[in-house]
């Protein structure tokens, strides 16, 4: 069973059927997102190929994991929604309970809603509309028993189940994105966005009793209607390098420095080299921070070594030092903040496990951090809320061409706990607009059952990626020595999971990072304990 984590992304009901969804966060431990405002497009792009050959397989089920088989028809653009089109069937011998859905207990879903869309180039998630908020049922098909609404119906083997499920609409000049299922089946990256189709209608329970494999069965279809919940999500990213971090969340970029470069021990006079450090933010604000949408806010840290008032003093010298700095660069058109937060938060730890002195944790601890509001693109801007390629950010290219084949094993990690014990067979990595797709597979070597509480590969001393399933992965590109980290939807990640598995069993899986430099033709991957991978091919 996958562990939950409370999502509290930030809300704002949508209004697509003249009822008001609520805009509170659930209260209870919850995979689902929190709703933003969907967009609706106000003309349609130009015709794109149909959805073909988009065919993956996967384990589906949280308590008990069973095969099934997705192909993708379509992904339409309606005027208020988007439709996704699949055939879903079990290859298992016998009838499969599938837990498509983040509705009820473990495999007593009865809908749809583990799809979600990303956007890898303008940079957001869709999630499947779902009745009065983010705990309630996915619209669409669902495959409940005949008079039983909220228990699952099975899937019978070789049966093809025609499923569709809503999301917001997707702004006009989306063509194409990617399907990331929350579930253990790799991404559908490429899918193109074509015009029309069949707009939503409800659907009733197929009358036979016992559909026969190679035929198909359609349940029960439910459009939208009512009060509608509508979840759209910004993406988060993190990239460090030895001198700086870059940070972006939706609209607002934090750029953190180490103090190490920008000051001597104990000091809050800027050094010669600050100099050329800070320059380079100056032109970076200059290039990217939006005026109108002020302050600019300059935040000291320290490390825990110390009196914690002393250090709270220095942070705020600091943020003071360098904020004159940038007025200085930048002028009166910007409005600066700053303010010190000494040793309250720490991004690494100050001490090993075994309580000794972590000196690397604490020159990590040791910043200076810049936030902003991006520019948004609108018409005569020259700024995007996507960075410029540079020797750590790679462009910002078209979303990928769909991949059947993962592609070789290159390498492999082993994980164990207690007598459990994993693989981790790494394929190639392949860049999606502008991310890296990191794909790899879990398989069980031990005889018993995996059962994976808490989450085998999740922790890590970044806090920003501490919550994600393979928060202990990190990226690292030999060359820069930049280190990327999963890319965050708000609390939760752009990835999928690991079931419960039994001996032999495959769990296809993956993650969304960061790119690296166009320049970078292979990466390392670094997983704390469990070792490294290195030269990991990118295309």
């Amino acid at each position: 069973m996958r562990a939950t984590r409370t999502t509290a992304l930030l809300l704002t009901a949508t209004l697509l059927c003249g009822c008001q969804a609520s805009a509170q966060p659930p209260e209870k431990p919850s995979r689902k997102p929190a709703a933003t405002p969907s967009e609706k497009p106000t003309a349609s792009p130009a015709p794109v190929p149909s959805a073909t050959g988009l065919v993956r397989e996967g384990l589906v089920g949280l308590h008990s994991s069973d095969p099934f088989t997705v192909k993708v028809e379509s992904l339409e653009r309606h005027s208020d929604l988007t439709v996704l089109r699949m055939d879903i069937t079990t290859t298992k011998d016998g009838d499969a309970g599938g837990d498509f859905g983040y509705d009820g207990l473990p495999s007593q879903s009865v809908s749809f809603g583990r799809f979600r869309l990303f956007d890898p180039v303008g940079r957001k998630v869709y999630f499947t509309l779902r009745e009065n908020d983010a705990e309630g049922l996915a619209f669409g098909t669902r495959h409940a028993l005949a008079g039983a609404p909220k228990l699952p119906d099975r899937f019978l083997p070789g049966v093809h189940y025609p499923v569709e499920v809503y999301f917001p609409p997707l702004p006009p000049q989306v063509r194409q994105v990617s399907i990331v299922p929350d579930l253990a089946i790799a991404p559908f990256t490429g899918v193109p966005v074509t015009g029309g189709g069949r707009p939503p209608v409800a659907r009733e329970r197929d009358g036979t009793a016992t559909p026969a494999p190679g035929s198909a069965y359609q349940w029960p279809v439910v459009p939208p209607g009512g009060t509608i919940w509508s979840g759209i999500s910004d993406v988060h990213e993190l990239v460090e390098t030895p001198e700086r971090t870059t940070e972006q969340n939706g609209t607002q970029e934090t750029i953190g420095l180490r103090t190490d470069v920008l000051f001597r021990f104990d000091k809050a006079n800027l050094t010669d080299k600050a100099a050329t450090v800070l320059d380079q933010v100056a032109q970076e604000t200059r290039e990217r921070a939006d005026p109108d949408k002020p302050p600019i806010v300059i935040e000291g840290h320290t490390d825990g070594k110390g009196e914690p008032g002393y250090n709270q003093t220095l942070s705020v010298k600091r943020a003071e030092a360098v904020r004159a700095y940038l007025a200085g660069k930048l002028g009166d058109t910007y409005v600066y903040k700053a303010t010190g937060k000494g040793e309250s938060e720490p991004i690494a730890p100050n001490t090993k496990q075994d309580g000794s002195d972590d000196p690397e944790g604490r020159a990590r601890n040791r910043r200076v951090e810049i936030s902003y509001q991006i520019k948004q693109d609108r018409p005569g801007a020259t700024t995007t809320t996507r960075p410029s390629a540079d020797k750590v950010r790679g462009s910002v290219r078209e979303p990928a061409p769909f991949r059947p084949d993962p592609g070789p094993v290159v390498g492999s990690l082993s994980w164990q706990r207690f007598n459990d014990r994993l693989r981790v067979d790494v394929h190639p990595f392949y860049r999606d607009g502008a991310y890296l797709v990191a794909v790899f597979d879990v398989v069980l070597e031990s005889p018993q059952i995996f059962i994976p509480i808490p989450a085998p590969f999740m922790g890590g001393s970044q806090p920003f990626s501490s919550g994600s399933d393979y928060g202990t992965f990190t990226l690292v590109d030999p060359a820069t020595k930049a280190r990327y980290h999963p890319l965050k939807m708000y609390t939760e990640f752009v990835e999928n999971f690991v079931l419960v598995l039994d001996q032999g069993e495959v769990n296809r899986s993956y993650v969304y990072f960061p790119a690296p430099a166009d320049s970078a033709t292979s990466i390392t991957l670094e997983a704390d304990q469990l070792g490294t991978v290195p030269d990991i091919p990118i295309s």
